[in-house]
C-alpha cells in the first residue's frame, strides 16, 4: 500500500486544511485518501517529493488506474504546466471529475475545441449536475462573447442555490469584468476577500479591477506576492519589471 509521509512538524489547525489533511490521512489509509493527502503535501511546498511519490504509485499496476490517483496526477500536473503529462492520466475520463479536470487543461492549451468535447460528454452523462455547469460556465467565459452572459448567469444560479463561496464570487466578477461592470467586480471579490485573504485568485482578480477603476492595487500584489510567489501574475510582472530596468540601465 502506498505510503505518504512528510517530515513537517507545523501545527494543524482547522484554518488550515492542507495541514490538516496531512495530520489525519495515516499509512493505513485507502489509495484514494493517500491521493489526496500527496496533493496536500504537493500544494504545502514538498513538490518534489509529492511528484516523486506520485510517479512510482502511477507506475504500479495495482494501484495506477485509480480514478482518484489519476485526477490527482492530473492536478498536480496541471499546476506544473505540463499539460500533455497530465492529460496522459485523464484523457480516458470515466467520472465527470476527470472530464471537468480535462475542460480546465484544454482551456489552459487555449484548446476550446477539445475543451467542448469533454463537455458534451459530461452533459451527456448527467447535464444538470453542478459539476457540468461549472465545466459549461469555464467554457464560455474562454470562448467571450455573448456566452460571457451565460457564465454569469451559471455562477448566479450557483449563488442562489449553495452558500456563496470564493470560486462562485470569483467567477461572476469576472463575468462582470468581462462585461465592463467593474465596480460590481469589485464588490465581490471584495466580498471573496473576507471569505480568504490569502486566495491567489481573488486576489490576482483584484489587481486586475482596480487596474481597470484607476485605484492602486499595490497592497494586493504585495500579498499575491507573498502568499504565492510562484502565482503566474507575480512571475509575469517580476518579469516585466526585469525587462524594464534592464532597458533603462541599456540606455542610461
Amino acid at each position: 500500500r502506498p505510503s505518504a509521509t512528510s517530515s513537517s512538524s507545523a501545527p494543524t489547525s482547522p484554518s488550515d486544511p492542507t495541514r490538516l489533511v496531512i495530520s489525519e490521512i495515516d499509512s493505513s489509509a485507502a489509495t484514494s485518501l493517500q491521493a489526496v493527502k500527496l496533493l496536500a503535501l504537493y500544494l504545502t511546498g514538498d513538490k518534489e517529493g509529492a511528484i516523486a511519490s506520485l510517479k512510482e504509485w502511477l507506475s504500479d499496476s495495482a494501484i495506477g488506474s485509480n480514478p482518484v490517483l489519476r485526477l490527482i496526477a492530473g492536478i498536480i500536473f496541471m499546476h506544473e504546466q505540463d499539460y500533455n503529462e497530465a492529460l496522459k492520466h485523464t484523457h480516458t475520463g470515466g467520472t465527470l471529475d476527470l472530464h471537468a479536470l480535462n475542460v480546465q487543461i484544454f482551456l489552459k492549451m487555449h484548446r476550446s475545441d477539445y475543451a467542448d468535447k469533454q463537455l458534451k460528454i459530461m452533459q451527456q452523462t448527467d447535464e444538470d449536475h453542478t459539476l457540468t455547469q461549472l465545466a459549461n460556465a469555464w467554457l464560455d467565459i474562454a470562448v467571450g462573447g455573448s456566452k460571457i452572459r451565460e457564465a454569469y448567469l451559471i455562477f448566479q444560479d450557483f449563488a442562489e442555490k449553495y452558500p456563496m463561496t470564493g470560486m462562485v464570487l470569483n467567477g461572476k466578477a469576472v463575468c462582470c469584468m468581462h462585461m465592463g461592470s467593474f465596480e460590481e467586480a469589485e464588490t465581490l471579490l471584495l466580498e471573496a476577500l473576507n471569505k480568504d485573504a490569502k486566495d491567489p485568485e481573488t486576489l490576482a482578480n483584484l489587481i486586475v479591477c482596480n487596474l481597470h477603476l484607476g485605484k492602486p492595487s499595490s497592497r494586493y500584489f504585495s500579498q499575491l506576492k507573498l502568499s504565492h510567489p510562484d502565482h503566474v501574475l507575480v512571475k509575469t510582472t517580476t518579469s516585466a519589471e526585469g525587462n524594464f530596468e534592464r532597458a533603462l540601465q541599456a540606455v542610461a
